[in-house]
């Protein structure tokens, strides 16, 4: 008896933490919730680890429900604030959901520099960097962009459906400045000679409201042509890190694409029952946000303190470079993580195994209490990638 209501405070934890998603979550129905894997060995997991699970996750909000939601009848955005994140000095990440014939007005960030993945639908960017023509070119599902810092650029929904996307910058005060704003900051007399409207004209620019979402031409027909750039690039176009019948890694860098310089964005899909080996990452922090799927989270912080949590979609994880994480993949469906970086070159990551192995028995032996036969085990197991089965 004690067994089996053990197993279901564990399961009712469960449905506590991925019940019904905040209703200002734009993907998700309201009344959502996840079923558990059948798998008897994660449900063993999840009742032994049931009582060590971390009430209190500082580097943890769930984006949908904590996030700045700002919406409009051009769409949705939803964007995490400066200092919500226990000591994030690395950036912010935002979630955007565009309706038809919607755009991010043309903008710029003064500080900060931007890169993006498209989840779903068609979006046109267009970019001037202050000389030469203007950059215009196109994302789709799991496409990338970047933008340089203080770089004037729109983001337009030029798709037959919705767009949804996420942003993410290396500053976490990634202030941004548009047209309407700029100009209404302006003298009227600097605005007419800068720009030669009408007081008339002026005045229905300083009477223009705040609106980062907005619907642009209707008659813009569907963009059906791709156009590529050196600012684009695409999850399915680039060589996997790991890749198996387990899942898969794949990272855009400076190494994958040149024009990443400041940053870097990864998508790991784990399947069903798997787990992401523990490991750091040697350079950068990164921005984890859970896209797709559940997962068992843990991390050791600076301070030693363990963290344990169970993720669901729009949870979003500040991860400070050296910090020890793992997760387990605890859903029915695929894991869908992507990781944005503040660094874009020397990206390596560091496991329990192959760290280990790097060291002599002896050394081994004398760090961690096993005997030097048991160390020589570990330095002689076979590396079996970056995700296993559970």
């Amino acid at each position: 008896m004690k067994k089996y209501l053990s197993m279901m405070l564990a399961l009712g934890f469960v449905y506590t933490v991925w019940g019904p998603v905040h209703a200002a979550t734009p993907t998700t129905s309201s009344n959502s919730k996840v079923v558990a894997t059948e798998n008897t060995k994660i449900k063993q997991f999840l009742e032994n680890e049931s009582k060590n699970l971390t009430a209190d996750f500082p580097y943890r909000i769930h984006l949908f429900a904590a996030g700045q939601t700002d919406k409009n009848t051009a769409g949705v955005r939803i964007a995490e604030t400066a200092k919500q994140l226990f000591s994030d000095t690395a950036g912010l990440l935002f979630y955007y959901q565009l309706y038809n014939h919607a755009m991010r007005v043309p903008h710029w960030h003064a500080n900060a520099t931007e890169v993006g993945t498209v989840l779903s639908g068609k979006m046109r960017v267009t970019i001037w960097e202050g000389t030469g023509q203007a950059k215009v070119f196109t994302v789709e599902k799991y496409g990338t962009w970047m933008i340089p810092q203080a770089a004037v650029h729109s983001l337009e929904n030029v798709g037959e459906g919705e767009l949804t996307f996420f942003v993410a910058y290396n500053n976490p005060n990634a202030a941004d400045r548009d047209f309407a704003t700029a100009w209404a900051s302006l003298p009227d007399s600097l605005l007419e000679k800068t720009l030669g409207l009408t007081p008339q004209e002026i005045g229905t620019v300083k009477k223009t409201m705040i609106n980062r979402l907005s619907k642009y031409d209707p008659a813009a027909a569907v963009e059906n042509a791709d156009v590529t750039s050196p600012f684009s690039n695409n999850f399915t176009a680039v060589k996997p890190l790991f890749n198996s019948d387990l899942g898969s890694i794949k990272r855009i860098d400076g190494t994958t694409n040149p024009a990443m310089q400041a940053m870097a964005l990864q998508q790991t899909i784990l399947k069903p029952s798997t787990l992401r080996v523990p490991h750091w990452y040697t350079s950068g922090d990164a921005l984890l946000f859970i896209h797709k799927g559940n997962a068992f989270f843990t991390m050791m912080d600076s301070g030693g303190k363990i963290y344990n949590s169970l993720l669901k979609e729009g949870d979003l994880i500040f991860i400070p470079v050296g910090t020890f994480h793992s997760y387990l993949n605890i859903g029915k469906d695929n894991l869908e993580v992507y990781e944005a970086f503040n660094t874009a070159k020397g990206l390596s990551e560091i496991t329990l195994l192959n760290g280990a192995q790097h060291f002599s028995a002896g050394t081994l032996a004398g760090a961690t209490g096993l005997s030097k036969e048991s160390a020589q085990k570990v330095i002689s197991n076979p590396s079996t990638g970056y995700i296993i089965p559970f």
